[in-house]
């Protein structure tokens, strides 16, 4: 249902106060701030209107309305200013996303602080998928006569960094042989396609260190099973326990257990996500503790295969103008720093 040029003018200030006070918006605080044109009485015509329309809510304490989540869709998509970054502000994340970090998980780690210290909000970042990614190359480094570093790294940074135990009797001459062998026989093929591959076959192929061989690869196809589904990363954990919505605990507790629950919490993340920044307000959320949250989500790439997600949690009342902003930031840095 469209909304005529005045009703806009009364949405658009409603939202723009809820989100700053937090208190119900009564239509004399409206023609006080908002050179609308218009006498209070005309403008409670309209509020009591959109009202009825479902785009406002009368909380039973307050003369004053506050947005309904139609209320908020209908800011969101029709009546949104994105403001532009400041210079300090993009220097800021780059500094703090720079490419001198060498792995996808120092990145992500980094890009949860960065979200959740810009906005207050909880920041969600899921690790990427690593499944397209390209194994670029695979180091075992000796540590003991029994135990190897085995590191395989990819397009985007470590996908596995761990200490394999070896059978007695394998030589230097036998590691660096498997080594070479697995750079030149696997190097260039996504995850997915060396899971793929036919390991008796390739067992032929290998002549020799046949046991050290089928134990490299276990630990290297454990990876890639392991990266099916994916790390969480927070930032601001408690930081809804900052926004006055959420000062009662039982309401809060809710979502403070789902933060607990990665499973459930990428589960949230699948199905908000989409290949753009998406926005799920209140009901929109699939979860029932989030429903009086808002998540925005945007997908980011670190290079050729890894790409993953992340979100920002936070009331309805969510200041959607400057997360935006921030959000389409982010992505318009990583993809400078890190894209292809």
């Amino acid at each position: 249902m469209g909304l005529d040029k005045r009703k806009r003018q009364v949405l658009y200030a409603i939202v723009h106060d809820y989100i700053q006070t937090a208190e119900p918006v009564g239509s004399r605080s409206i023609s006080r701030r908002y050179e609308l044109g218009v006498s209070p009485a005309t403008i409670r015509n309209e509020m009591s209107d959109l009202e009825e329309m479902g785009f406002l809510e009368q909380p039973h304490t307050s003369a004053g309305r506050i947005p309904s989540d139609r209320g908020y869709r209908f800011y969101v998509d029709s009546l949104l200013r994105v403001p532009s970054l400041t210079v300090k502000e993009v220097t800021f994340m780059k500094q703090l996303l720079s490419s001198r970090m060498r792995s996808a998980e120092e990145i992500v780690q980094q890009l949860a602080k960065l979200l959740s210290a810009l906005t207050s909000y909880t920041a969600i970042v899921l690790g990427p998928s690593e499944s397209q990614a390209k194994l670029r190359q695979v180091q075992l480094v000796p540590v003991s006569s029994r135990q190897i570093y085995l590191v395989g790294v990819t397009d985007g940074g470590l996908l596995l960094n761990r200490m394999v135990e070896i059978p007695s009797g394998v030589d230097a001459e036998s590691l660096a042989s498997l080594q070479q062998w697995l750079n030149q026989r696997l190097a260039g093929l996504t995850l997915e396609q060396i899971k793929a591959q036919d390991l008796l076959a390739l067992q032929d192929e290998m002549q020799a260190g046949i046991d050290l061989f089928e134990t490299v690869m276990d630990e290297l196809l454990g990876s890639v099973n392991q990266q099916e589904v994916g790390k969480v990363y927070l930032g601001g954990t408690t930081n809804i326990l900052n926004q006055p919505e959420f000062h009662d605990l039982h309401k809060v507790r809710a979502i403070l257990e789902l933060l607990e629950e990665d499973a459930l919490i990428w589960e949230a993340m699948a199905q908000a996500a989409g290949k753009g920044v998406t926005i799920s307000i209140g009901a929109e959320n699939a979860l029932s503790a989030m429903q009086e949250c808002s998540l925005i989500t945007a997908e980011y790439r670190l290079g050729d295969g890894l790409i993953g997600h992340f979100g920002l949690l936070g009331p309805t009342r969510m200041n959607y103008d400057r997360v935006l902003a921030l959000v389409q930031g982010v992505c318009e840095t990583l993809n400078q720093l890190y894209g292809l």
